[in-house]
């Protein structure tokens, strides 16, 4: 075990915690229902599988995951013991069992003792750009080592373009804060005012970047404990997502698609003006860096939620059949969040992305929700519906979109066990406190292996 004083990040802030989140595109059903959407080979959920969170925090993400997957065995590593330690106590005190978490930073993990186990996923949220690259690097030799064949890789980072404006200006504030008194959290608020003072005083670089100003302004409402580990540590990396493809080819991973279903929807996900450019990139055998390259500038991508898969002997891709079969299998059902009235049926349902808001004919919708209302539904059942009939392709497209929205969601499939006995004090538990940024307050949910807001 390699302690605090004895990391190569040592200067990773450390002395206030990592507010607790929770992503629900790291859940197991989540990410799988991802992959077959396109096209792709999952691990099967009904039977045992292993789960591995790097850079855990205090692990509420990996306790929702447990509690409402028996049939995984999940493990978080963080480099924090006290972050660590709340987890265990945590586990213990809700009955969570199939889970563990152990104080490792990246490049203890990859030695032995302690032996990780192998594992069907991994998961990295908020970890990737803070750290040092040696450490990126040992996170990899990780996933070489313990990934298995035809496992999940979750990696989620800042990207270029959209976040490489705020690159200097993290520099500016990492450097004025170092000298500062009291706590992270203390400097990081002291910091964030000091950098809207800034603003207001005509700088050239926020002169150039107005959206940098208004974006100075939304962290100066967010927690700061949450402020000091985003925009304090040393090591603040925005990535361009061909170099990390390219790392993680070189240790067998290979790019899938983005956990953010809409990113895999390029009609509704890229402006309509970069289309014909792009298209004409695929028609030419353009390269997948390069296509996700374009597609992070037409949308100026700030933030990459990616999905790569170990080389498998058997293959990674689904046969057109296979695909066909594993769609008609899911089931589907609707969430708190669904709205209970949609608009006339020659209306539109609008919904804001990150190019804009994106409309939906509501005549395409209603068919769907309104089945939905009388109970879970099979993709099998939905096709039959009149209104999808002669366009069932349709309804994946739908599905991605509204389980974006956070309207529907995949049903974990029959012969994942019961977690009734872990779901009623995880849901006590889950009402005393919010999470992420904006505070939420979330609701575990044994259909879908989740927790969505309450």
């Amino acid at each position: 075990m390699h302690h605090p004083a004895d990391r190569t990040d040592a200067a990773y802030v450390h002395d206030v915690p990592y507010p607790a989140h929770f992503h629900r595109e790291t859940m197991p059903a989540w990410l799988c229902a991802t992959l077959t959407a396109m096209g792709l080979k999952s691990p099967d959920l009904t039977r045992p599988y292993t789960y591995l969170d790097l850079g855990c925090g205090s692990g509420l993400n990996t306790l929702i995951a447990a509690a409402t997957n028996p049939q995984g065995q999940f493990l978080g590593i963080d480099i924090h013991p006290t972050a660590i330690a709340q987890a265990r106590a945590r586990a213990q005190t809700l009955g969570v069992h199939n889970l563990h978490y152990e104080c490792l930073d990246f490049a203890a993990a990859t030695q032995s003792p302690p032996a990780l186990p192998a594992c069907d996923f991994m998961v990295c949220h908020g970890v990737y750009s803070w750290i040092a690259p040696p450490q990126r690097q040992a996170l990899r030799q990780l996933v070489q080592q313990r990934l298995l064949p035809g496992g999940v890789l979750y990696l989620a980072y800042m990207s270029q373009p959209g976040s490489s404006a705020m690159a200097a200006t993290q520099k500016l504030l990492h450097l004025a804060t170092q000298p500062l008194p009291g706590s992270s959290a203390d400097k990081a608020r002291a910091g964030v005012a000091w950098l809207q003072h800034l603003t207001q005083q005509g700088l050239g670089h926020f002169g150039e970047q107005p959206r940098l100003v208004q974006e100075i302004d939304r962290l100066a409402a967010l927690d700061a404990d949450y402020l000091a580990h985003e925009l304090l540590n040393p090591h603040w990396d925005s990535l361009h997502v061909a170099d990390v493809m390219a790392d993680l080819n070189a240790v067998d991973c290979h790019y899938a698609a983005s956990a953010t279903p809409l990113e895999n929807l390029d009609a509704v996900s890229l402006p309509g003006q970069s289309l014909p450019a792009f298209q004409a990139l695929q028609r030419q055998g353009a390269s997948p860096a390069l296509l996700e390259t374009f597609k992070d500038v037409a949308r100026n991508q700030n933030q990459r939620r990616d999905l790569y898969l170990r080389q498998h002997p058997a293959g990674l891709a689904l046969r057109s059949e296979e695909h066909r079969q594993a769609l008609l299998r899911q089931r589907i059902g609707l969430l708190p969040a669904a709205p209970r009235e949609l608009p006339p049926t020659q209306g539109e349902l609008v919904l804001d992305t990150r190019i804009g808001p994106v409309h939906l004919p509501v005549a395409q919708v209603a068919p769907l929700i309104t089945a939905l209302r009388h109970g879970a539904a099979s993709y099998a059942e939905l096709a039959r519906l009149p209104a999808y009939a002669h366009q069932p392709g349709l309804i994946s497209q739908l599905l991605q979109v509204l389980v974006w929205a956070g309207w529907l969601h995949v049903l974990l499939p029959a012969g994942t066990g019961s977690v009734a006995a872990a779901l009623a004090p995880l849901n006590t538990y889950l009402r005393t406190m919010t999470v992420g940024q904006p505070p939420t307050a979330l609701q575990a949910l044994e259909t879908i292996g989740s927790a969505v807001p309450a």
